[in-house]
C-alpha cells in the first residue's frame, strides 16, 4: 500500500468530528490530542495563560496551531542533532545567549513594545536598555529594592525612566555580550553579590540577580505562585512533598532564572519547562510532614547560563558531615512573607544567613513550644534558624537551605527543604527543614528509575 496513503487515511481518521459536533479547525490549525498540543506549547514569552476555550476537533483532541507544534518539532531535532555530534551529557550545546533567544523572543519593533511612559519623551524600559541608567564603579546597575519608587517615576526595581534618544538595542549592551562565552564550572558555585545589578539601600533581606543561580518557583498553568524548589541537575528539581500534595505533572510548569516576580525585564531572562514526572516521597505524612520531598522531572532541560545553575547534592548522613554542617556558612531563600503577621509575599528573592542546630539541641527547644515535652524530632528534619528575626516563613515552602562545602567560601550543597515552623522569627525556636543527606538515597533511586545516571557527590 502506498506509503503516503496510508499517513492520508491516518490523518483522517484521527480527526474525524463525532456525529453532532460541528467545530472545525482553522487553516491555521491541526486537530491533533491535547497532550501532544499541550507539550509543544514553549513559547518562551514569559506569561502563563491557561487557554480559555479550546475548540475540540473529536474525542481527547484541540485544534492546535500548526506553527507551534512545527516550530517545537524542529528544536527538539535540532537538539537531538547536537547533541549526537557533541555528546553533551547537559541536553544542550547552545550557548547562553543562543538558548536565550529560543527562551524570549527577538524584541519587537519600538512602537510594539507596550512599555509604560513615565514622562515626555520617557518610558520605563530595562536598566541595560538605557544609557542613562545610574552605574556602580564596577559596572553594575544600581536599582533600590522596593518597586515604584518615586525618585524613578513609579517604573519597576530593574527598569529605568528613560529618554527615548537614550535607548540601547537589544543585545548591544557591553555586559549583555561580556555573558555570550559563559562555561559552567559545575555545582554550586554562587554568584557572589550577584549579576549586573547592585541594590542601593542593601540590608542583608534581598539577594542581588543571579545570586543563587538553583533557586527555582513552581507554577500553576495560570502563572499563580506554588512553591520554592531546587535545581539539582538541569532536568530535576528537589521541593517539598506537601507543597505539591494537591497537584501533579499536568497541573504545574517549573520556572528558572528567576528572582523578581513583579518584572519580566532582568537582563537575562527566565526558562520555564513543563513537568514530565512527580515523584512523592512514598513515607510522606501530611499530619506530621515525615520525609517532605518530592522530586520533579522537566520535560526537557534548562540551558545552563550564568544565572541557572545546579546546587551540589550532600553526602549521606555521618557524623563528619553533621560536623562540617556547623561550621558552615548556610541560608535559606524563597519569596515568602517575611514574618508571621506580613500580608503578601516579597517580589525580591530574599536571602537569610541561618545556623544550622544539631538535632537533639532542635528537638529540646521544640518541645518547649506548643509541640510539648514529649515531642519527638523525627530523623527526616533537620533544624536551622532561632534568631530573633531571621526565618523562612509561610510561601517559603520548598525552598532550599543550603550550606557551603567544606574548605570552600562560594561553594553551596543543598542540606534542607524548607518544611514547617513554629510561627516565624521567635528567639530559640529553630524551624524544620527536610534532612536531604538522611534522604539522599531515597533521592539516588528516584532519579535512576527516571533513566539518569547517578549525580556523583563533588
Amino acid at each position: 500500500m502506498n506509503a503516503e496513503f496510508v499517513v492520508l487515511v491516518s490523518l483522517a481518521l484521527v480527526c474525524l468530528i463525532p456525529v453532532g459536533l460541528s467545530v472545525t479547525c482553522e487553516s491555521h490549525e491541526i486537530c491533533i490530542s491535547k497532550k501532544r498540543c499541550d507539550e509543544t506549547d514553549d513559547s518562551g514569552k514569559g506569561i502563563l495563560v491557561k487557554r480559555v476555550l479550546e475548540k475540540s476537533c473529536g474525542r481527547g483532541l484541540v485544534c492546535c496551531d500548526k506553527v507551534q507544534v512545527e516550530t517545537f518539532d524542529a528544536h527538539e531535532a535540532e537538539i537531538e542533532y547536537r547533541n549526537q555530534r557533541r555528546g553533551n551529557p547537559w541536553g544542550s550545546s547552545e550557548s547562553p545567549v543562543e538558548a536565550a533567544a529560543k527562551e524570549r523572543p527577538t524584541v519587537p519593533e519600538k512602537h510594539d513594545e507596550g512599555y509604560k511612559s513615565c514622562g515626555a519623551r520617557r518610558e520605563c524600559v530595562p536598566r541595560h536598555l538605557c544609557t542613562t541608567g545610574v552605574v556602580n564603579e564596577d559596572g553594575r546597575y544600581i536599582i533600590k529594592p522596593r518597586i515604584n519608587d518615586d525618585s524613578n517615576f513609579g517604573c519597576r526595581s530593574v527598569e529605568q525612566c528613560c529618554p527615548l534618544d537614550d535607548r540601547i538595542e537589544e543585545g548591544h549592551n557591553a555586559i549583555q555580550r561580556n555573558v555570550r562565552d559563559f562555561q559552567s564550572k559545575g555545582c554550586g558555585y554562587s554568584n557572589v553579590n550577584g549579576l549586573f545589578y547592585k541594590l542601593e539601600g542593601y540590608n542583608g533581606g534581598e539577594s542581588v540577580f543571579a545570586e543563587f543561580p538553583w533557586m527555582v518557583v513552581l507554577m500553576d498553568l495560570e502563572g499563580k505562585y506554588i512553591c520554592g524548589g531546587t535545581l539539582i541537575h538541569p532536568q530535576l528539581v528537589l521541593t517539598s512533598a506537601h507543597n505539591v500534595a494537591n497537584h501533579s505533572e499536568d497541573t504545574m510548569v517549573v520556572r528558572a532564572g528567576e528572582w523578581d516576580l513583579n518584572s519580566q525585564t532582568e537582563l537575562l531572562p527566565y526558562q520555564m519547562r513543563p513537568i514530565s514526572e512527580l515523584h512523592r516521597h512514598e513515607g510522606f505524612y501530611n499530619l506530621t510532614f515525615y520525609n517532605d520531598i518530592a522530586l520533579v522531572v522537566l520535560d526537557r532541560p534548562f540551558h545552563l547560563a550564568p544565572h541557572i545553575q545546579p546546587i551540589c547534592l550532600p553526602p549521606t548522613e555521618t557524623p563528619q558531615l553533621e560536623q562540617d554542617l556547623q561550621n558552615a556558612h548556610c541560608l535559606a531563600t524563597g519569596w515568602g512573607h517575611k514574618t508571621f503577621t506580613s500580608l503578601k509575599m516579597e517580589h525580591l528573592l530574599k536571602r537569610i544567613e541561618l545556623p544550622v542546630v544539631d538535632h537533639k539541641s532542635c528537638q529540646r527547644l521544640l518541645r518547649r513550644t506548643i509541640l510539648g515535652r514529649h515531642f519527638n524530632l523525627d530523623a527526616s528534619f533537620i533544624c536551622a534558624g532561632g534568631e530573633e528575626g531571621k526565618d523562612t516563613c509561610n510561601y517559603d515552602g520548598g525552598s532550599p537551605l543550603f550550606c557551603t562545602m567544606p574548605g570552600q567560601r562560594d561553594r553551596y550543597q543543598l542540606v534542607g527543604i524548607v518544611s514547617w515552623g513554629i510561627e516565624c522569627g521567635e528567639k530559640d525556636v529553630p524551624a524544620a527543614y527536610t534532612n536531604v543527606a538522611h534522604l539522599r538515597s531515597w533521592i539516588d533511586r528516584q532519579v535512576v528509575k527516571s533513566g539518569f545516571p547517578l549525580i556523583e557527590i563533588p
